[in-house]
């Protein structure tokens, strides 16, 4: 089975699945965005400069991970210049989405993946075109493999 990783579902796929994830993700196949790597890493930016949640050393070694796993092709991620934007346009225009969420179901769809989001508005969209689930739907499915 193919999922495509939203921000929402990357970050704590890898915070809460850590090294555990090679071995689980060679078994499925787990894809992602450009665009994805880079939310995710902001949302650590966030937890750590202005939330103070997490350290900045957490912040940086979470985002070195990322981009490991990206670069080793654990989680592989689609470039810009493989995407549809004239569908993307029309999904988002029709669903009320902005571009980058519409991408992620012209991905899904093309790609014929599950999304993985906890985004609530975007996971009811994009259920009229592709599978969706959430990371806790995902999380389950890779500790039973």
């Amino acid at each position: 089975m193919k999922y495509l990783l939203d921000a929402s579902a990357l970050l704590p796929l890898v915070t809460r699945r850590g090294r555990q994830l090679i071995s689980e993700a060679s078994r499925e196949g787990l894809v992602t965005t450009d665009l994805a790597i880079y939310e995710a890493c902001n949302s650590l930016w966030k937890l750590s400069t202005l939330l103070r949640s997490i350290s900045i050393e957490d912040a940086v070694e979470t985002a070195t991970a990322i981009r490991e796993l990206a670069i080793r092709g654990v989680i592989k991620p689609i470039k810009f210049t493989k995407l549809d934007f004239s569908n993307t346009f029309r999904i988002a225009h029709k669903e009320g989405l902005t571009f980058y969420d519409a991408l992620y179901i012209t991905i899904a769809k093309g790609a014929g993946a599950t999304l993985v989001t906890e985004d609530e508005k975007l996971k009811k969209a994009a259920g009229k075109f592709v599978k969706t689930i959430t990371y806790s739907d995902l999380e389950s499915k890779l500790a039973q493999t």
